[in-house]
């Protein structure tokens, strides 16, 4: 299988007097060589399904739990390693009946989705559990891909929140994990520590028939991943430090917290699994120490980031004084893409938070402010999910009277993943003395050829963006 690795930095290299904050995006590559689908390895999947007593009411939710959970062990090719785990206060396996994982086959399979049509929905919540189970089974599985399926409607109300913290801290690097929560009663928190920790995506359905389909996509993306695990690698200089790290796409996780070092100025980050192909994008900051003094006229080296075991890959994050009072004023795109997105996920949370407080017009004030940064950054999922749930006329925006707390925790969650179409470059970048576009309206300068001003909207053609 492909091993093959590309990084590339994604910055405003110019920093003004007085500077010493620098931000980039990396984006990481694991190349195709066109050979990697055939030499996966078989991989191990393991099913954990909530069957709390909550699951019951609507019954809907563990009835479509059950067809979930058996189009998932449908998709499963031969030879695929996995089990299925009942979730309540504990963790029972329901499949294989004795510890460990079965193998895939047309006998497997069908005993496997026997069993899970025998859920009952009777007990309590620790999610925890559910992971300690996973992790131990996933023990046989060594030097594959390992993936597991969290699904939840309720709180981890059967366990301490210390005791969750221990957990993923213990099955971090271990297995990836996606978590996915169903009907009205899940907390987004818990299930964003889940999929930033086991590095997995982290979404909800709003109808509970839209559950098979779900499974059967996360199935497939499971299914396609060929590399087991990569770390990355991030270097920085005695006069610089890391400031925070964040994967920025497909999913939004700030994984500062999550980086270990190792040596003098080197910090490794787990990424879990990969697929042949796949791009990934992290956002980095590094700081420059007060005590050195800027090099003008020339790029100094702050940092690097590479793949670990793959030095071809290493790629530098630079910084280049100048005394030109514009230049530092160019923001990347990609960096101005993020920092968007990240303003993106702070309106929706204040507009969450503002009405479950009571306060209907902050709420409406932050879901319109949602709606005007996705509709500049093109992001058509998370306009999708607010059309759902805010109708607006004009800069008027309020909330549709039938929208229930599954849409609206649907919409929340959208912060975290589905951040938008697959990163792209829309122009190539300008060369590094190219004139910038002064936007008319707010004076605000733009990158050579913008479109149109990324502060305040204005097209440069006239229209509004």
């Amino acid at each position: 299988m492909s091993r093959g690795w590309d990084v590339e930095v994604h910055q405003n290299r110019y920093l003004g007097e007085g500077d010493t904050a620098m931000q980039a995006v990396v984006t990481v590559s694991a190349r195709d060589d066109g050979g990697a689908a055939g030499a996966r390895p078989p991989g191990a999947e393991v099913l954990l399904v909530d069957c709390s007593t909550s699951m019951r009411y609507p019954p809907t939710k563990i009835a479509a739990a059950r067809r979930a959970a058996a189009a998932a062990i449908w998709a499963l090719p031969d030879g695929v390693a996995f089990a299925v785990v009942r979730g309540t206060e504990r963790a029972d396996l329901a499949y294989p009946a004795e510890p460990g994982l079965a193998v895939a086959s047309d006998e497997t399979r069908a005993a496997a989705v026997a069993a899970v049509e025998r859920f009952v929905a009777v007990g309590g919540t620790a999610m925890g559990t559910w992971l300690e189970c996973a992790r131990h089974l996933f023990v046989s599985a060594p030097d594959t891909v390992r993936h597991a399926i969290l699904l939840t409607d309720g709180n981890n109300q059967s366990q301490s929140a210390e005791a969750l913290r221990r957990e993923l801290d213990a099955c971090e690097g271990q297995f990836v994990c996606d978590a996915r929560g169903i009907g009205d009663g899940w907390q987004r928190a818990e299930l964003v520590e889940i999929g930033r920790v086991l590095r997995g995506s982290v979404d909800s359905v709003v109808r509970d028939e839209d559950l098979v389909e779900d499974f059967r996509a996360l199935m497939a993306a499971a299914l396609a991943k060929v590399i087991p695990s990569a770390r990355l690698r991030i270097g920085v200089t005695e006069q610089t430090t890391l400031r925070f790290v964040k994967q920025v796409w497909p999913s939004e996780y700030d994984l500062t917290s999550r980086c270990v070092r190792d040596g003098d100025g080197k910090t490794v980050l787990s990424l879990g699994s990969w697929s042949a192909g796949e791009t990934r994008e992290f956002q980095l900051a590094v700081e420059v120490s007060a005590d050195a003094p800027p090099e003008y006229g020339s790029d100094r080296m702050l940092a690097w980031v590479e793949v670990e075991g793959a030095p071809d890959s290493a790629a530098p994050v630079l910084a280049h004084w100048t005394r030109d009072p514009v230049a530092p004023t160019l923001v990347d795109p990609k960096v101005r893409r993020y920092t968007m997105h990240a303003e993106l996920s702070e309106a929706l949370v204040n507009a969450d938070e503002a009405y479950a407080a009571g306060d209907h017009a902050r709420a409406a004030r932050e879901w319109g402010r949602a709606v005007e940064i996705a509709t500049r950054t093109s992001n058509k999922e998370v306009l999708r999910r607010l059309a759902r749930v805010v109708e607006t006329d004009g800069d008027d925006v309020r909330l549709r009277p039938e929208v229930t707390r599954s849409e609206l925790l649907n919409l929340l969650v959208s912060t975290v993943s589905n951040v938008g179409d697959e990163p792209r470059d829309a122009r190539p970048a300008p060369p590094p003395d190219a004139e910038p576009a002064i936007c008319p309206h707010c004076q605000t300068p733009n990158p050579s050829g913008a479109r149109f001003c990324e502060e305040c909207g204005e097209r440069f053609d006239g229209g509004a963006a």
